[in-house]
Order: structure tokens, then C-alpha cells, then sequence
């Protein structure tokens, strides 16, 4: 197994939403680097063990880890070490690379953000990996009142709505009002993993729990929220709901 973290000088600290880039994998080639760098991410690489236990051990949080099920000179197989990282960090994105059909619907249900099969080739492993990187996203912010910038990772923002002339923006462990306006925030957003429900109201589609035509509800954990739906946005809302659940299957 090798690991590698990236490097970010400009990134600063803000608990539990501050933005990481670390890397694990079991592939013998460190060539899963390649399409991050070329992305403009910066990884270092270093040889850690196979044992699974010291895989859920080097494992950090919020990192992205690349698995194969059959881990070489250990009891444990890849699905047990999927399960440890998920219950520890479960806002890890593993990836699982390996022949083994049979645990394909087990994994992907409950722990597996892609599955490859292997051999895996350059055009395949870059393509896949795109929208890995989008999950990676950061956008700088600004509190408010502080003045304090630092990264927020993307996929920890739940929903943004407008606070006076700035921005509240929800994640899932923090509330911030940032500098910025709602619309300025709301640009930094791809159109992805996004929607507008409501004019006061962009909401991370992982993150909607079920909706109606008035409500989007969220949860994350013990975190639950409702927001407005509008008429108007609903069909577009709804469309954009199917297209991200059919990426997810």
C-alpha cells in the first residue's frame, strides 16, 4: 500500500471543515497520482503497510483511499478495512479496485464511492477521477466578522441562503456568515452537486434527504434541516436530483 498527501500552503485551519487532500492506496504503481497533478494538486508518495488494521490506522480524515479487496500478508480483507474507515472518517471517499464481482453490490451500497474493475488504464483512471476532484473542491471564504479566510471543502457545505448582504453558508458541523454575497458564493459552485430550490436557498443535492414540492429536506447525521422550495425551481430541482442519484448508483 502506498499513501500520499497533498500540500497546501495557502489552506488554513477551520476544525473540522478545513480543506485536505490526503491520498491512500493499494496500487503498486504510484501513477493514481498522475491525473491529481495534472489537475494542479501536488502529492508525495510513501510506502506504508498492507495490514488492514494500519491501513484504518494511517488513515486520516477526509482523505480519498483507493482499495482493493484482497490485502496482501493480512487477515482482514479490503470490505472490513472500508467499513473501519467509514464508521472513523466517514467523509473518506474510497474508490475499490479489484475483480472480486462478488462484493460489487456490497460495497457500493454501503461504503464505495466508485468501484473499477481492473486493469485499469490512463484514459479510464483520469476520467474517473474527475469527479474525485470535484469532490475535492474548495472555495476560499471569509468570516465576517473576523476577517478570517481559510478553504472550505465543498462537499461539507450542506446549504447557503443570504444573510442580510453577506452569506450564511451551513456545513456539517458549522455555521458561518461570510463576506461575500449569496450570489458571489453561489457562482463558486459547480452545477454538479448544487441547485438552487429556492431563491434564497442552494442546497447540496448529497445531502437532500427527500423533498416535496414547498420543502427540500436535509440530514447529515444527527444534523436535520428544511428549507423552501419554489414552484418554479421544482422541475428543474427534480431533474437535477435524478441525474445525480443515477451518477451515484
Amino acid at each position: 500500500m502506498y499513501a500520499g498527501k497533498a500540500h497546501d500552503s495557502d489552506r488554513h485551519t477551520a476544525g473540522r471543515d478545513q480543506g485536505k487532500g490526503q491520498v491512500f492506496h493499494t496500487f503498486r504503481s504510484v501513477a493514481v497520482f498522475q491525473p491529481f497533478a495534472d489537475a494542479g494538486k501536488q502529492y508525495q508518495s510513501q510506502s506504508i503497510t498492507d495490514s488492514g488494521a494500519d491501513s484504518v490506522k494511517q488513515t486520516l480524515p477526509e482523505c480519498i483511499v483507493f482499495l482493493d479487496i484482497e490485502l496482501k500478508d493480512s487477515d482482514k480483507n479490503g470490505v472490513w478495512v472500508a467499513k473501519m474507515i467509514k464508521r472513523y472518517y466517514p467523509e473518506s471517499i474510497i474508490i475499490f479496485t479489484t475483480n472480486y464481482e462478488e462484493y460489487i453490490d456490497e460495497v457500493i451500497e454501503k461504503y464505495a464511492f466508485r468501484y473499477w474493475s481492473k486493469p485499469i488504464d490512463r484514459y479510464r483512471l483520469k476520467k474517473s477521477i474527475a469527479p474525485i476532484l470535484e469532490k475535492m473542491q474548495t472555495i476560499k471564504v471569509e468570516i465576517y466578522e473576523s476577517k478570517r479566510k481559510f478553504e472550505l471543502p465543498l462537499r461539507n457545505i450542506m446549504y447557503i441562503t443570504p444573510e442580510n448582504k453577506h452569506c450564511k453558508i451551513v456545513t456539517i458541523s458549522n455555521e458561518y456568515v461570510v463576506s461575500d454575497s449569496y450570489k458571489e458564493i453561489k457562482e463558486k459552485f459547480p452545477t454538479r452537486n448544487f441547485c438552487e430550490c429556492h431563491g434564497s436557498y442552494c442546497v447540496n443535492l448529497n445531502y437532500v434527504e427527500k423533498y416535496t414540492k414547498t420543502t427540500v429536506y436535509l440530514a447529515y447525521k444527527t444534523k436535520k434541516y428544511s428549507v423552501h422550495m419554489s414552484r418554479r425551481q421544482y422541475p428543474f430541482f427534480k431533474e437535477q436530483m435524478f441525474i445525480i442519484g443515477g451518477e451515484q448508483i
